[in-house]
């Protein structure tokens, strides 16, 4: 469900793609059988950009076994219409469903790797399906390769180059549907979270090698999908012709058109796959002036062609209007009452004997405390006395000693997505933001296990804590203020909506006006809401205002405890 807003920008999102394939299809048409068949195969290779879009764009995965995943689909494809007489129609499915499980047997051990890593081990299974294509003759044809007839829907053989244009349409029109739904929904919003950092990403719910290995699988469907349209237009497969040059080629698909938009799939796989067919007449340049266009657009336009015309219309737009009014200044909010003290409440987390080493080094030590319930605890001492680390072991990002028990289990071993969705949500010192998407984004992903109601509340609250997120938040996060990244930070930890909120340093690097919008908020957040909160912090000044209880480390260990009050007037010295 979405509101009426974002319900149109999804179906706009998803309508505009299919539109294209639509009208390509459309133009060629009226055209002879050549443009035709150059049309179905720009129609194919859409498919296939758009599926790369999703593994190498929002998965950041440089994936080299595309060729090979189409020659997949293509045989299983005429196998079993060819030899088994599966109607065309179901095979198309299989041909996905085999797709899908090479896919997931590529994932799985791939995905233990990183960076030129992962794309190695790719390339090894690229070969390993191609050899295999070509060594198993007597059911692949081997390198003879295998007789494709013409395909057959619903008792009706398609003969000519037109027919198969439109059939391939409207098949490219629901692959692309598909496909962009995954991309636009919260599936893509999640994959973009965790290309944009993995840690933010774990932190707020999101489980990372699932959202991977589900990329592996959908690209590969799809790519199986489109090697079993390709089948009856090529009439003979070759393993060769599915090799580890035709996966280069498909790499630059969102290379040249843009690697962060469905639209760049489409473009670049449509407009490299007539390449070829366009330089015919000087075939002995054609690996040349491929490679000089597919290195004059990373160079002149590192966001691929998309990119290109979205910086020229905006440009153009900015040149036509007024610049956008200044944001309203945050709204002030009074912080009614002096801080309560301590009261005895719930525990809402026990942290037992807990210890983090780092080979000799003993970053916690045996460290103890009790967490009340729906009170500020705060966690002061000076760079390296432990905060983080004990924040992390706390989120499950490292491993420790010791229990850290909440509602009686025991969080060791449990994953920092589940511990996040369980209600512990940490809003790290580094922010962890998702740049690249808009501050809307950011704390939809947030909140993105609300229903689309308790989502709208959840904003409006939010919107209310902190307004200027609200006039930001069409506006991409890595153009925030530090200010306004810290309270986008908050609000989208907020939007999860905790019972245990972890802030480190939440104030570090801030200028005073900040600090005191922020302050404001922290403390109508600790008036208003059971929220129990961590706050670790340098500036004693901002924390003992807010805090319940005090907590001092110093070299791993906790070497006062007590109430602000009492702080202030013994262990303040020095620290104050």
């Amino acid at each position: 469900m979405f509101d009426d807003q974002s319900s149109w920008r999804a179906c706009r999102a998803v309508a505009g793609p299919c539109l294209f394939t639509i009208l390509l299809t459309t133009l060629a048409l009226p055209f002879g059988t050549y443009i035709q068949y150059v049309a179905s195969l720009c129609l194919i290779a859409a498919i296939v950009g758009v599926a790369m879009v999703l593994i190498v764009g929002f998965a950041r995965v440089i994936m080299l076994t595309s060729g090979a995943m189409m020659a997949v689909g293509a045989y299983s494809s005429t196998i079993l219409v060819e030899r088994l007489d599966v109607p065309y129609l179901l095979s198309l499915i299989a041909a996905a469903a085999f797709g899908a499980l090479t896919g997931a047997v590529v994932a799985v051990p791939a995905s233990r790797f990183r960076g030129h890593y992962l794309a190695m081990a790719t390339l090894v299974f690229q070969f390993v399906i191609i050899i295999g294509l070509r060594e198993w003759s007597s059911f692949t044809g081997g390198a003879a390769g295998l007789s494709v007839q013409n395909a057959q829907l619903f008792g009706h053989r398609l003969t000519n180059d037109g027919e198969y244009l439109l059939f391939i349409g409207l098949a490219a029109a629901v692959a692309v549907a598909i496909l962009t739904t995954l991309l636009y929904g919260h599936y893509g919003k999640a994959l973009r979270a965790i290309s944009a950092t993995e840690i933010g990403a774990e932190s707020f719910g999101i489980h990372v090698a699932r959202h991977h290995l589900f990329a592996f699988v959908i690209s590969s469907a799809a790519m199986g999908f489109a090697g079993a349209l390709l089948a009856p237009r090529v009439r003979i497969l070759d393993p060769e012709s599915f090799g580890f040059g035709n996966s280069v080629f498909m790499l630059a698909y969102p290379v040249v058109g843009g690697m962060h938009s469905v639209w760049g799939g489409l473009l670049g796989g449509a407009i490299l796959r007539a390449l070829p067919e366009a330089l015919r007449a000087g075939q002995e340049l054609q690996g040349l002036i491929y490679a000089i266009l597919v290195l004059s657009v990373m160079t002149l336009f590192p966001r691929g062609l998309v990119g290109a015309i979205g910086d020229l219309a905006k440009r153009t737009r900015t040149s036509r209007e007024d610049r956008a009014p200044a944001a309203a200044k945050l709204a002030a909010t009074p912080a009614g009452g002096s801080v309560g003290q301590s009261i005895e409440r719930p525990l809402a987390l026990e942290i037992d004997d807990v210890n983090v080493s780092f080979g000799a080094l003993r970053a916690v030590d045996h460290l103890s405390l009790d967490v009340r319930a729906g009170t500020i605890h705060g966690l002061i001492g000076p760079n390296g006395a432990g905060k983080t680390t004990l924040f992390n072991a706390i989120s499950g990002f490292l491993p420790y000693g010791g229990d850290i028990v909440r509602d009686g289990e025991k969080l060791r071993g449990i994953s920092p997505a589940k511990i996040a969705r369980s209600g512990i949500v940490q809003c790290p010192e580094s922010r962890e933001l998702f740049g690249e998407m808009t501050v809307r984004e950011n704390l939809d992903l947030g909140g993105q296990h609300l229903s689309e109601e308790v989502r709208g509340r959840q904003l409006a609250w939010l919107f209310e804590l902190f307004p200027i997120l609200k006039a930001r938040q069409g506006q991409l996060a890595q153009t925030l203020s530090g200010g306004e990244q810290q309270m986008l930070a908050i609000g989208r930890a907020l939007m999860m909506q905790p019972k245990i909120l972890i802030l480190d340093e939440p104030t570090l690097g801030l200028a005073p006006v900040i600090l005191e919008q922020l302050s404001k908020a922290l403390e109508k957040l600790r008036q208003t809401t059971p929220i129990t909160v961590l706050l670790g912090e340098q500036n004693v000044t901002f924390a003992l205002p807010h805090a319940d209880r005090v907590y001092v480390l110093e070299h791993a260990r906790i070497v006062w405890e007590g109430d602000p009050g009492r702080f202030a007037a013994e262990a303040g010295e020095g620290y104050l």
